[in-house]
Parts: C-alpha cells; structure tokens; sequence
C-alpha cells in the first residue's frame, strides 16, 4: 500500500529502512584500501538519495540496474550533510508487480487541461502554414499520446510525467507574450517553442525510472526533432522555404551555445527569444522544484542544486 510506504522525503539519520525504490544510477568503485564498493541513486516520487554498499558489492551491482526496482534493506545515515542509504540486502523486484505511479512523479497540473491549452495555441496561430503544420504534428495520436505522458528531462527539470507538456504550454504562454510586446513574428515564436522539445518523446522512456533510448543516446532529441518536422513540412504544399528556414533554425538553436549541445546559436530575434524563454522556464520551475521538495521543511537553504549550480533560499515571502 502506498499509505505504507517509506518514502524517500520521509528517511531519518539513524533509522533502519526496508522498502522498493527505483534505481537511478549504479557504479563500482575501489576503496582506497583496496576492494570494490557500490555507489549509486535510489528514487521514488518524491525524491532520491545516494546509496552505498559495502559488502557484496559486485552482486549487489548486478541486481541494481538502472530504470528497475529493488527492495533493499539498510540503514539511512547523514553524510557531508546528505542523507545517504547504507544497503546491506537487495533484491530485484518483478516488473510485473511494480507500479510506477509509485517511482516516478506526475504533473501537477491535469493533462487534459494542459493539452487543452496547448491546442488552444495552435488554433491562434495566425499563419495558415504554420497552423496547418502543427495541426498535422499534434494530431497523430501515437504522437500526441507520448507528447501527454513524457517528461523533459531525466533529471533536470520537468522531470516527471507530463512535464515536457507542462513545459512546453508554460513557455509558449510567457514567449507569445514577449513576442508581442517585442514585435517580432508571434506565429513562428509559437511554432518554434510548440516544437522545440518536440524530440523528447523519442529521447526519453519514462518507467519506474526515467531512462534515455538507444536513439536519445545515439541521436539526441534536438536532430530527431529538426529531420522529424522537415519531413512533414515536405509532405505539405507550398510551404514557404523562408518559414521553413526560419523555424528549422530555431529548433536547432534553442539551447543557445555551443557549449550546451547547440548546433547553432539564435541569429534570429524570434531563435533568442525562444531560447531565452526555455532557459527562464528550466531555472524558474527548478527553482521552485528545489523549494518544494527535498530536505527538511523548517532548513533555510535546498541541497545543491545541479541544474542552477548553486544553493536556493527556501524562504518565501507571505508564506506560511
């Protein structure tokens, strides 16, 4: 019963733990006084933790493979001020009898809400080609139903079913904004932030533990998405090879630097929006993410957090 669990949000220094969670992460290491030792990253929906073991190790590696579910047995300890699991037993836990609800969080927000809005979005779009070209997209129903349910990242942000959605209607609604008020071509600021995660669904497998696929390793969503929507645009007549040139450039733009896995950088105002807008969505939702879960509640300050690099002041104003 998920009334029973112990969940990851609820472990305590110094308490004894026997529950099933979700493996993030493995890897052996070698102590400094020889010898292997398992380190890796238990999760449920509510958070994850590190986990150690230090006996059998090379066995304990094989049961724990990333994406399955273990029950383990062990003792919560705080470590450099984390808590961390010391496992002394695991034992994979038989697919068939795992429910992810349990393992991997849900938007908050209620899905069918959600695409609601982002078809609501697409009916405003003015341009009659780029309308028809996002009609066309969203209306699969093998890929509008694995728009619905993926995440946005494995681990970043958004990271939870539904959220490339979430993220995806969030950033539209504040880049359409923008757009107007900067006067530049509202049409393809909303085809480009509609489409710019778009290869996410092939990238990401969300289970027990969101995991990449053989093409999201191989491929990356960014190239999925970008030869993916230049298909369907030469299925459509007489789509302008300028609109085309234009969108195309946003999708590959949008995460701004070379640096950050951009084949290109915006050298259009409507790309530098875009790519802005993603980014302030992404460190804005992780914020607020890092406030509201993890830790314990009267703590002044987050974890670490990785996505922002830098710690986050939970305290808010006029909050209770």
């Amino acid at each position: 019963m998920a009334e029973d669990r112990i969940w990851i949000r609820d472990l305590h220094p110094g308490s004894d733990v026997e529950e099933s969670y979700a493996v993030r992460s493995r890897e052996l290491r070698q102590r400094r006084g020889g010898g292997p030792y398992l380190a890796g990253v238990l999760a449920d929906r509510t958070g994850q933790v590190a986990a150690l073991a230090w006996e059998n190790a090379e066995e304990l590696f094989k049961i724990m493979k990333p994406g399955a579910v273990v029950r383990i047995r062990g003792q919560v300890q705080r470590y450099n001020q984390r808590l961390q699991v010391v496992i002394r037993q695991a034992r994979l836990v038989d697919p068939e009898e795992v429910d992810e609800r349990l393992f991997i969080r849900s938007s908050s927000i209620d899905p069918d809400l959600l695409w609601n809005r982002l078809m609501g979005l697409v009916e405003k779009v003015g341009d009659e080609r780029l309308r028809q070209l996002l009609f066309r997209i969203f209306s699969d129903p093998g890929l509008s139903e694995r728009f619905k349910a993926s995440p946005a990242a494995r681990s970043m942000h958004h990271a939870y079913r539904s959220g490339l959605m979430e993220h995806t209607v969030s950033m539209t609604t504040v880049a359409k904004s923008l757009a107007e008020h900067y006067r530049l071509n509202v049409d393809l600021v909303v085809a480009g932030c509609l489409l710019h995660d778009l290869g996410k669904v092939w990238e990401l497998e969300p289970g027990p533990s969101i995991e990449y696929t053989d093409d999201g390793r191989l491929l990356g969503h960014l190239s999925m998405e970008v030869l993916f929507v230049d298909r369907q645009i030469g299925q459509l007549d007489g789509f302008p090879e300028e609109t085309r040139r234009q969108l195309l450039h946003i999708l590959l733009a949008h995460h701004g630097e070379y640096a950050y896995g951009s084949p290109r950088r915006p050298k259009t105002p409507e790309a530098q929006l875009v790519h802005m807008v993603d980014n302030l969505d992404a460190k804005i939702s992780g914020m607020l993410d890092a406030i509201g879960s993890g830790g314990e509640t009267e703590e002044a300050w987050t974890a670490y957090q990785p996505l922002l690099e830098r710690y986050v002041y939970r305290r808010r104003l006029n909050d209770d």
